[in-house]
């Protein structure tokens, strides 16, 4: 169990590796090679990725609080039953992303490409979406059509 308190990890590579049960506050990685890194049940307090190469991230069942994305991409990444209240995401690629059981209220993805994410609308309840995003979202992003009242519908 690693703990990382008040620290910067810049220009790292961090690919493939796994940590488990770690303790991160104040901690900032910035420009580090994330690809298939894999964070498991860890909990953090003002986390910042900056500028990362996350593909295939792995985040499962960690706890994130006020945590920040900032320019990383984290295409096909995955969050599985993670916490992450009051997350900022900015200018980050999250297509194909799965974001299954997890809680994001408050987590802010305006302005982040969120293409062909994997979420139920448990999994984005609370979360802030800028309106390209959430019109992206309710005409089936998430499996949800939308009908004008009056339209018939085929099969019913």
């Amino acid at each position: 169990m690693a703990q990382l308190l008040a620290c910067r990890l810049t220009d790292c590579d961090l690919s493939n590796a796994e940590w488990e049960l770690c303790r991160l506050e104040d901690t900032v990685f910035e420009r580090c090679r994330l690809t298939g890194f894999r964070l498991s049940e860890c909990s953090g307090l003002n986390v910042a990725f900056r500028d990362c190469q996350g593909r295939y991230l792995q985040l499962d069942r960690c706890k994130i609080e006020d945590g920040r994305f900032e320019t990383c991409q984290l295409n096909e990444s995955t969050m599985m039953g993670c916490e992450l209240p009051r997350a900022v995401f900015t200018g980050c690629d999250l297509a194909g992303a799965v974001l299954s059981r997890s809680r994001l209220r408050g987590a802010d993805l305006r302005g982040c490409v969120i293409g062909g994410i994997r979420a139920s609308l448990d999994d984005l309840a609370g979360t802030v979406l800028d309106p390209e995003q959430a019109a992206a979202v309710l005409m089936g992003e998430v499996g949800i059509r939308v009908v004008p009242v009056g339209v018939e519908l085929a099969g019913q």
